[in-house]
Order: structure tokens, then sequence, then C-alpha cells
């Protein structure tokens, strides 16, 4: 009896093994590393001091409040016209395997295809949309300007993540009973009123999951920024995943650069918290 219950243990032990190796031990060293500073090709000792250059950097609360900004863009309007076409699909349409094969598109594509993409359509000579759509916000140059360069950035996320957003939420509603919407008619409720007292307390849930999801993805997401403005102009696109990058990566400060990732990694942290906690909520018909 006993080997039993140890042996699907030692089944699953070598995957554990695995999981720890690739993701546990990197996530302990840059701990070990955000309580050091390199200096002369060595570790120096110095305790809480990146946290504290960095919560009294206006870098690092700039590039917060990028990232604030890119994340409350995205995911609302992500959200917006992922229900809309959530909705339209689970009313059925002619042809709506073709329809979404086309949608799915951009989510196949890699992001670096996505966002060199976006970037030659808004060169500032030869861009495609950079000329149609220049001339209707007073001529300027998209990826020259702070608030245009972000917003070709949002657009570009957008339209790469719009796919799996709409997904997820057509998946909740397909988990709708035809009852329940039926009884909602027979009782009089009009189609507004059907939505928020039946189809919205259902699929919150997975609008919750679907938010953190996205929410993560803002966070996380420095190919886009990258790719496209490379944190320009001057540093009006540098987000959080970015700024980390440059630190660490292009200026070798490697005990700093791994204090922000684990100030990314304890958002993240509490994002999964509340993704778990978001599988757990429980709907009574």
């Amino acid at each position: 009896m006993r080997q039993g219950k140890i042996y699907p243990y030692l089944l699953i032990a070598p995957a554990l093994l695995f999981i720890t190796a690739v993701s546990l031990y990197p996530t302990l060293f840059s701990v070990y590393l955000s309580l050091n500073r390199s200096r002369r090709g060595q570790l120096e000792f110095v305790g809480l001091r990146n946290f504290e250059i960095i919560f009294n950097s206006g870098d690092f609360w700039e590039s917060f409040r990028l990232t604030a900004v890119f994340g409350i863009f995205f995911v609302v309007l992500v959200m917006i016209l992922a229900f809309l076409l959530a909705l339209i699909f689970k009313r059925g349409l002619r042809f709506s395997g073709i329809y979404m094969s086309i949608i799915f598109i951009p989510w196949m594509l890699s992001e670096i295809v996505s966002s060199v993409m976006f970037r030659w359509l808004f060169l500032p000579e030869i861009g495609i949309a950079q000329r149609l759509l220049g001339p209707l916000f007073g001529d300027i140059t998209f990826l020259g300007t702070n608030s245009g360069a972000m917003g070709v950035v949002v657009s570009a996320t957008i339209w790469r993540s719009v796919a799996f957003a709409m997904l997820l939420l057509l998946a909740g509603l397909q988990t709708i009973p035809g009852e329940v919407t039926e009884a909602a008619a027979i009782d009089g409720a009009t189609r507004w009123q059907a939505f928020w007292r039946v189809t919205w307390p259902i699929v919150l849930p997975t609008t919750q999951v679907t938010i953190v999801f996205l929410t993560i993805q803002a966070i996380n997401g420095a190919g886009m920024f990258l790719s496209i403005t490379n944190g320009g102009p001057g540093r009006a696109t540098e987000v959080l995943s970015l700024y980390m990058y440059r630190e660490a990566i292009l200026f070798f400060n490697f005990g700093y650069g791994a204090a922000l990732a684990v100030i990314l990694f304890l958002i993240n942290a509490v994002l999964a918290v509340v993704y778990i906690r978001s599988l757990q909520t429980q709907i009574s018909y």
C-alpha cells in the first residue's frame, strides 16, 4: 500500500527536479545578485542598497508610470475588442471559421515579426500608416513623438493579443447554459438586462483570468518596445522590463538589474495569486 502511494511521486520527481533547475535556481540567484553590486568583475555585498537606490530613482518611477499607462490602455482596449468579438462569434456567423482563422493570424506570428512590421508601417519617410494617418493628426511623426510612439506600441500589442483574449472570453461565454438565457427572456429581461444580470456574472471569472494574463503580458513585454521604439524617443517608452534590460545587459549593472527583476517577480507573484483565486471562483446557476 505504501509503495502504491510513493510510486506517483517517483514518476513526477524528474519533472520536479527539472523545473527546480530551470526556474527556482535562477530566481534564487537573482535574489542573491540583487543584494550585491558588481565592481571590477567582482561581487560586493551591499544588502538592500540596490533597492534603496531604485526607490529613490526618478528613472525607476518614470518607467513605472509608463508601464502603468501602457498596461491600462492595452488591457482596457483589448478587453473591449475581445469581448465584442466573442459576443459576435457566440451568436454565430456564416464562415465563422474563416473569420476566426484571419483574426488568429497576428497571434500566430512571432513578436519580432509583428513589431518589425509595425515599425515599417510607421517609418517617417516610407511608412504606409504614417502617410495615411499622419495628416489626420496634424502631420506628426508617430515614432518621433512621446505619445505617438507609445500609441504605435499599444496598437501593435493589441493587434497581436486580441485573438487570445477573445478565445478565453468565448470559452467562458460558451459555458453559459441556454436554459439560463431562455429563462431570462421569458421573465421579460431585455438584452441589456440579460447581459448584466445573467451573462456578465457567469463570465466574470473568465474575464478576471483574461485581465490577469494581459496585465502580466503588459508588465513583462519588453520585446515590442525594444523592436519598435528601443525605448525612444529619448526614454519616452522605456517601460520597467526595458529599463531592467538596459541596466543589466547594456550597462553591466547586474546587481541593480537583478533588484529590478526581483521587483517585477513580486508584482507577477501578486498577479499569480489573483489568477489562482479567480480560478477558484464558483458560479451557481
